[in-house]
């Protein structure tokens, strides 16, 4: 197998030329190709409790679908694993899953304390005959390095197009619907309140355009990130969508929000009343961004929706180890 190597913290333009090039060298070489990444990414192990990832597991595996990944294998990133040398953990994927060839960006680094950098890895391929390219970092627009750490900064910031641009797909968030206050139901635009995940990196207070796939079709919604200061009695933040020309029950069914532009800052309003107002004009701002970018790349929201489905009903091949130093 040849394998892409890396974190894979979500999958963004950087990360997508690994995979096109582990699928070309496995064509050349007539074996198959996958990733070899982590249960957890290394960082929220070894660096900081206060990590934050861009995607859940459930996430990244639809991301894994929608880039047609055939085999995926994440690690667990136990204290074992950090402690073999980089020689220890080629053979380690090698003896268990067969990797004959590695496909990582430049900056990649690897093994006890990160000692194992590409250089390494290009000598260490060449004596095991083994497949091997070192990509350079690709760069947005501006001229900055694409990366997840620029895009998790870029997601506190509110800077959802910067987002879409260097990812090539905008973020997102999959989570089941719970029940909350109901005020957006008596103001007359009912809201579908998210369980979003701890560990995922939060968004910019503030209200968003976004598309929502859920039912097997995609909607417009309307999605405010914030504590609601209108009202006094909320604690935390709340992520909440209001779906556009929709009628029906979404409690406990999973939604998956694609987070499209940033509107307005979230503010506080003098009664119900103003807020309702503002609610309605938001919408009309809202449908008309969200037509845009349906109109923009269909085909980008049909192989989203596929990839959705897929991720729930047959997932992909994946397998998941639990790691031991190698001998």
């Amino acid at each position: 197998m040849i394998a892409a190597i890396g974190a894979f913290d979500g999958f963004h333009k950087g990360h997508q030329a690994l995979l096109s090039v582990a699928a070309k060298r496995a064509e050349e070489s007539g074996t198959g190709w996958g990733i070899v990444t982590f249960e957890r990414h290394p960082e929220a192990v070894l660096s900081s409790p206060k990590f934050k990832a861009l995607f859940t597991i459930g996430e990244r595996m639809m991301l894994e679908n929608f880039f047609h990944i055939p085999t995926s294998i994440r690690l667990a990133f136990t204290d074992e694993l950090s402690q073999m040398m980089p020689g220890q953990f080629l053979d380690y994927i090698s003896r268990e899953f067969g990797v004959r060839g590695v496909v990582v960006g430049e900056g990649f680094k690897f093994g006890k304390a990160r000692s194992g950098t590409a250089e390494l890895l290009a000598s260490e391929s060449r004596e095991r005959g083994w497949v091997f390219d070192s990509l350079p970092l690709l760069c947005d627009s501006g001229g900055s390095v694409i990366s997840s750490t620029t895009i998790r900064e870029a997601v506190t910031a509110g800077d959802m197009t910067g987002v879409w641009e260097m990812q090539g797909y905008p973020f997102f968030c999959v989570n089941r619907v719970i029940h909350g206050k109901e005020r957006g139901r008596a103001l007359g635009h009912p809201t579908a309140n998210l369980d979003i995940s701890p560990n995922k990196v939060s968004i910019r207070y503030g209200v968003y355009a976004t598309l929502v796939f859920a039912m097997n079709n995609w909607y417009i919604g309307a999605a405010n990130a914030g504590s609601n200061p209108t009202f006094d009695d909320v604690e935390g933040m709340r992520f909440e969508v209001h779906l556009l020309d929709f009628c029906g029950d979404l409690y406990g069914l999973e939604l998956a929000v694609f987070i499209i532009e940033r509107v307005r800052d979230e503010i506080r309003f003098d009664g119900p009343g103003s807020l309702k107002k503002q609610i309605r004009d938001d919408a009309r701002v809202i449908k008309d961004i969200g037509r845009r970018a349906m109109e923009r790349c269909p085909e980008l929201w049909d192989t989203l929706g596929k990839a959705i489905l897929k991720a729930h009903i047959s997932p992909m091949s994946s397998r998941s180890a639990q790691n031991r130093p190698s001998s």
